[in-house]
């Protein structure tokens, strides 16, 4: 069992749960922007790759 004191906390959760839920926003745009055959609107959805990166980054820096 983890002692609640002793617990590593990650205190850049809350960015990484905004970021990712960005990503899935730019994401549902992306689709969206594709099934209707917008690429302009596609090409602004594509923000959803940065928001990933940096959400993935994050993360990995956090559990390092």
């Amino acid at each position: 069992m983890i002692d609640k004191q002793r617990r590593p906390t990650f205190a850049g959760a809350t960015d990484l749960v905004a970021h990712a839920k960005a990503a899935a926003r730019h994401l549902e745009d992306l689709c969206a922007a594709c099934t209707n055959g917008d690429k302009a609107a596609a090409r602004a959805a594509l923000q959803a790759i940065s928001e990933l990166e940096l959400a993935r980054a994050m993360l990995r820096t956090g559990l390092e």
